[in-house]
C-alpha cells in the first residue's frame, strides 16, 4: 500500500461472542455531516490573534454584568450595525448578503410572555403579553390573503376588536358573505378591501395599487384610523408583499404611529433585492428611534433568506 493510499488495519478479537473492530484510516473519513465533496475547504484562522483581540476588547468591562447593562450592550450591537450602515449603505449592502440579511438584526429587548397566534405555518405571528389584551384593544391587520388565523385567534381568544385590510380581488372574493363586526369569539372581527398606502416612493405612484389586473382602493393608515374613529391602535400588524417600505417610511416620518400610541408592530419584511434591504435598514434605525424594539423574529420557511418576521414593542 502506497503512503498515499488509505490504510485500513483490522483487528479482530472473540471475547464472550463478540468480535471487535477497529478501522483506522488515514485520508478518510469514517464519519461526516456532509459528503466530502459538498464540504467547503477550511478556512486558516490564527486563533491566537483572536483571543489576544478579544482579551483587549473587554479589558475594561466589568465584570458580573447586570440586566440593564446586558440590554446596553445588545443595543449598543444593532446601533454598532446602524452605524456602519450609514456610513456607506452600498458597502453595508455588499458585505451583507444572501441569508446574513434576515439573521442580521436579533432582538434588542424581551418580553416576559410571547405567544404565537395563528397557525403554526407561515401566517402566524408572535405577539407580547397577550394577557394584557382586553375587549377594548384593537388589532389592525393588513394583509390577510388566504389565511386570516392570526386575526380570528386575535378576536376569539383575547376579546379583540380585529380589523382585516386587503384590496386583492380574491381576497375580497373569500368575503363575499361576510358582515363586518361579526362576533368571534370573545371579540370581533371587521373586514375593509383596502390597500395600505402609500405604495411606492416613485412620484405620481404613490397610491397606485394594482393587484390581480385589478385597481385597488388604497388609503394611509392615519385615514383609515380617521375614519374608523379609532384613536389608538394596539397591534398594528403589516404583510403586504413589499409593499411596507413605502408605508412605514410614511408612518415615520408623520409619527403616526405614536399618536395611534401603537403597542405592537408585527411586520413581514421581504427583501427581495439590495433597495428593499436597504429600506429595510433605515426602518429598523428609525423605529428605534421613536422607542420600537425588535423583541422577536422568525424566518419565513419558503425562502428564510429572503423574508422574515420581524415583531417591535414600543418601550
Amino acid at each position: 500500500m502506497s503512503g498515499g493510499a488509505a490504510m485500513t488495519t483490522i483487528m479482530a478479537s472473540r471475547a464472550r461472542g463478540t468480535i471487535l473492530i477497529l478501522l483506522l484510516s488515514w485520508g478518510v473519513s469514517l464519519v461526516s455531516c456532509r459528503k466530502a465533496e459538498q464540504a467547503p475547504a477550511p478556512r486558516r484562522v490564527n486563533f491566537a490573534d483572536i483571543v489576544a483581540q478579544k482579551d483587549r476588547e473587554f479589558l475594561n468591562i466589568p465584570m458580573n454584568l447586570d440586566r440593564d447593562s446586558i440590554y446596553q450592550e445588545r443595543s449598543r450591537c444593532q446601533d454598532r450595525l446602524l452605524e456602519e450602515f450609514d456610513q456607506c449603505p452600498d458597502c453595508f449592502a455588499g458585505k451583507y448578503t444572501g441569508a446574513q440579511r434576515t439573521y442580521l438584526f436579533d432582538a434588542v429587548t424581551d418580553c416576559p410572555t410571547t405567544m404565537r397566534v395563528g397557525t403554526r405555518f407561515d401566517g402566524g405571528k408572535w405577539i407580547c403579553d397577550p394577557q394584557s389584551l382586553s375587549a377594548s384593544s384593537i388589532v389592525y391587520s393588513f394583509g390577510v390573503g388566504d389565511n386570516i388565523s392570526f386575526d380570528t385567534d386575535m378576536a376569539g381568544m383575547f376579546g379583540c376588536d380585529v380589523y382585516m385590510f386587503d384590496p386583492s380581488p380574491s381576497v375580497v372574493a373569500n368575503f363575499n358573505h361576510f358582515k363586518s363586526g361579526k362576533a368571534c369569539g370573545k371579540g370581533h372581527i371587521s373586514y375593509q378591501p383596502l390597500g395600505l398606502g402609500p405604495v411606492s416612493g416613485a412620484e405620481g405612484r404613490q397610491w397606485d395599487l394594482v393587484i390581480e389586473g385589478k385597481r385597488c382602493e388604497v388609503r394611509s393608515l392615519a385615514d383609515i384610523a380617521r375614519s374608523l374613529r379609532h384613536t389608538h391602535v394596539d397591534i398594528l400588524k403589516i404583510d403586504i408583499e413589499g409593499g411596507e417600505f413605502a408605508a412605514l417610511q410614511q408612518m415615520l416620518t408623520s409619527q403616526i404611529l405614536l399618536s395611534l400610541q401603537v403597542k405592537q408592530l408585527l411586520v413581514e419584511f421581504h427583501l427581495w433585492d439590495d433597495a428593499a434591504f436597504m429600506d429595510f435598514v433605515r426602518i429598523v434605525g428609525a423605529l428605534k428611534k421613536q422607542q420600537f424594539l425588535l423583541f422577536r423574529k422568525e424566518f419565513n420557511p419558503y425562502a428564510a433568506d429572503k423574508c422574515a418576521e420581524f415583531s417591535f414593542l414600543r418601550r
